[in-house]
């Protein structure tokens, strides 16, 4: 029975620091707003929760609630729990972490207020430490791999701040009616890697209803190191292919297309964005104008896709021997630019920093890539099965980028 206008569905797997960081953050929460606070943790962590509602019960503007998850605990079924236990006419999901700002909450409930064809609307997740991106939606690789839409590009970014409609977007800041959510079935709990929420993605569009960015709500979320079992992965991706089955279709080639950048694939078929090469000479040409680091930083802030202002700058900071900030603009060069060389120079600032954990994930990083393109044949086939795809899908550029690749190979 609905008797407030939305339910905080906060689900805690993690450390009860997380959750203290998100309880402190609703101070943040509009004092008009009719809301309740579920939190879901099991049974040891449920004891410390209520301890730190407690302490900051007073500051917020409604009391928390904590719920107590049996065994087996998972991230779905912690959030079925409160949801079954929610008297709210809209839901949000948190995981635990997660702080919400001042303007997290009001764009997404007017804008679910105003389209009845909306199934969920989604915020724009931000890294709280360096104010970039974590996500702004789920985009898909021609594999049909899931990817964060502009991952570490600043938030502020023009491309970053359009809304957009997409075919999934990551749980947390899920916003949408909880009708809709019991109508769908909630999440299916059977995975074990995350996958029930594209499967509750595909579910809301077989509902036909769209799926909504709206960047004007934000909400910090922290960096996260998810482990995953390659077993789990095999069984979770079959059980998606299953139920899912031609929901999902590639598009990250056509939003990086709109958008004017260049869609293209490493040696070893990881795709990625680049400029055009005429906005890769225009930003070359500002930064010959005014020949200076925080020029090359500046540029790069503005457009974090500009590969020679990374060369530049990391240039830079290494023969002054500021190598820890070397390490960032290394490290970030990489993310946007997969390739050999890189990861390379990466290893070697990080080790000139003595930088042990950023030296291992290079060396990890490299020793992955040497492994894939040692199976050149696993690579092959993927390449003329994609070239084939996009053949029959009509996406030439597509075509003519896998086929190139087959190419430079002697097999085209």
């Amino acid at each position: 029975m609905t008797t407030t206008t939305l339910s905080i569905l906060v689900s805690s797997i993690s450390s009860t620091e997380a959750v203290a960081l998100t309880l402190a953050s609703f101070t943040n929460l509009p004092k008009d707003l009719e809301c309740e606070i579920l939190i879901t943790a099991d049974s040891e962590a449920t004891p410390a929760i209520s301890a730190l509602i407690e302490e900051v019960a007073p500051l917020l503007p409604v009391r928390p609630a904590a719920l107590e998850l049996t065994a087996p605990i998972s991230r779905a079924r912690a959030f079925n729990l409160a949801a079954d236990n929610a008297k709210g006419g809209y839901l949000l999901f948190l995981e635990a972490g997660t702080q919400i700002t001042a303007e997290s909450i009001s764009p997404l409930l007017q804008h679910l207020s105003d389209n009845s064809s909306t199934g969920i609307a989604a915020p724009l997740l931000i890294c709280p430490q360096s104010g970039r991106v974590q996500n702004c939606g789920t985009t898909f690789t021609p594999s049909l791999r899931p990817q964060p839409l502009f991952a570490s590009f600043p938030a502020t970014h023009p491309a970053v701040t359009k809304q957009r409609s997409f075919q999934a977007v990551p749980v947390n800041g899920m916003f949408m009616r909880a009708e809709t959510f019991k109508e769908i079935g909630q999440f299916d709990t059977k995975y074990k890697t995350g996958m029930e929420v594209l499967d509750l993605c595909c579910a809301v569009r077989n509902n036909e209803q769209t799926i909504e960015l709206i960047p004007q709500s934000t909400l910090l979320e922290p960096d996260k190191n998810e482990s995953i079992l390659e077993d789990d992965l095999s069984i979770d991706t079959m059980r998606l292919n299953d139920r899912c089955k031609g929901c999902f279709g590639p598009d990250k080639h056509l939003i990086a297309k709109k958008e004017g950048y260049v869609f293209t694939i490493s040696p070893w078929l990881e795709s990625y964005m680049t400029l055009t090469p005429e906005r890769e000479q225009e930003l070359n040409e500002q930064m010959m104008q005014s020949p200076d680091p925080s020029t090359c930083l500046a540029l790069i802030i503005e457009e974090p896709l500009w590969q020679t202002g990374y060369v530049q700058l990391a240039a830079y900071l290494e023969s002054t021997g500021k190598f820890e900030e070397a390490c960032g603009i290394r490290l970030l060069q990489t993310f946007f630019f997969p390739m050999l060389p890189l990861y390379r120079k990466l290893a070697a600032v990080a080790e000139a920093a003595q930088n042990e954990s950023l030296l291992q994930m290079a060396n990890d990083k490299l020793g992955h890539i040497d492994n894939q393109l040692e199976d050149i044949s696993a690579l092959t086939k993927k390449a003329a099965g994609l070239a084939n795809w996009a053949r029959k899908a009509k996406e030439k550029e597509l075509q003519e980028l896998y086929e190139g690749w087959l190419k430079d190979l002697g097999l085209l």
